[in-house]
């Protein structure tokens, strides 16, 4: 069990029906994404630290998780900060602020997701989904993916572990052909593992085959409410910032 399984497994909030968590998760995700970035982004931003805070996520964890997609973010940035023109590449006049928009916007968002990602174990989310009328197929495609990805994880931070007890990582050419072998040797385990998985599936033929054991969890009529709360506060404390009332 990794950090993050851990850390949804020993959550306040494990034991939560899920629909509640999708409600609040959910209902302040697309707040994020339809209202304007201020003051929403910020509102937003102050409930997820709130909630995280309630369902006792750990601290560092979260903020890991919730930093990890800045690079992607910032690359995406870029092309609203210059434009291009008859004379090449220009400074944008207004990218400074569409870009701030933009981080505000992708900050909001990722804390929600990784809220709910950090106070839902999988088998409750699978379970939830099922009933929820989802296909069972692609629930179980989802479970077999993120099996996966756990395995080649685990995978890694081994052959990582063995570099290092050889002395790979003295120098730092030794680091880098590591770093380069590993990746290499992960390329093709990973198209193994995939194809194992594969057959799997095949032999299987049924993809409910693999469910697990799953407590139905009743609805918190107080959570709920709290949660739609949360998200209709959001809602009108941005339309009253920004003006929107008559």
């Amino acid at each position: 069990m990794n950090a993050l399984e851990a850390a949804a497994a020993r959550s306040r909030w494990a034991r939560r029906n899920v629909g509640d968590k999708v409600l609040l998760c959910g209902g302040l995700l697309l707040a994020a994404i339809s209202l304007p970035p201020w003051p929403a982004a910020a509102l937003i931003i102050l409930a997820v630290v709130a909630s995280a805070v309630a369902a006792r996520v750990p601290a560092g964890l979260f903020l890991v998780l919730w930093t990890a997609p800045a690079a992607f973010v910032a690359v995406g940035i870029l092309p609203l900060l210059f434009s291009i023109t008859v004379d090449g590449l220009v400074w944008s006049p207004t990218g400074p602020q569409r870009a701030a928009e933009v981080v505000a916007r992708a900050t909001a968002a990722i804390g929600c997701t990784m809220l709910f990602t950090v106070t839902t174990p999988l088998s409750e989310v699978l379970a939830w989904a099922a009933r929820s009328g989802i296909p069972r197929t692609l629930t179980h495609l989802a479970e077999l993916i993120y099996r996966m990805i756990g395995t080649l994880a685990g995978t890694a931070k081994m052959m990582h572990e063995a570099q290092a007890q050889r002395l790979g990582h003295v120098t730092r050419r030794g680091s880098l052909t590591g770093v380069a072998a590993q990746s290499a040797n992960l390329f093709v385990l990973s198209f193994q593992r995939a194809r194992r998985l594969g057959e799997g599936l095949e032999l299987r033929a049924e993809p409910g085959a693999s469910d697990v054991l799953a407590v139905d969890r009743p609805r918190d009529g107080r959570f709920v409410i709290a949660a739609f709360a949360v998200v209709v506060a959001v809602v009108i404390a941005t339309a009253a910032v920004r003006g929107w009332w008559p």
